[in-house]
């Protein structure tokens, strides 16, 4: 099956029987041009919608680039917040383990494991 649009030889042929049957041989090159005519709009035409395709592609092509480079900066961001957080709790809880010195200088003296309770 090959030819144009799908139409082989045999049917091209059928089809110009059948016009200089209908039309007659006088008008078959007037219908021609016309055809011509109408062939060059639809090829103007669709080269017209492809350029103006393409060209909003691009545009959406533009924005999707700025969008995912500004999410990529937002993520940047919050990765340092959530470190910058992280490392602040960790110290805190590093200085909380420290002893707590006395105000005379020495620190608290070590539990002993029966502190608190009475002894029985």
């Amino acid at each position: 099956m090959g030819g144009f649009l799908g139409v082989g030889p045999l049917e091209i042929a059928l089809i110009m029987i059948v016009a200089v049957i209908v039309l007659g041989p006088e008008r078959i090159p007037e219908v021609a041009v016309q055809i011509a005519r109408a062939v060059k709009f639809l090829r103007g035409y669709a080269t017209e919608a492809t350029a103006d395709i393409r060209a909003e592609l691009a545009d959406l092509t533009k924005e999707y680039e700025e969008m995912r480079k500004e999410l990529d900066s937002f993520r940047s961001d919050i990765q340092k917040d959530i470190t910058s957080v992280a490392d602040e709790v960790d110290r805190t809880i590093r200085a909380s383990q420290k002893p707590i010195v006395e105000p005379g200088g020495e620190p608290p003296p070590p539990e002993s494991p029966n502190s608190g309770w009475p002894k029985g």
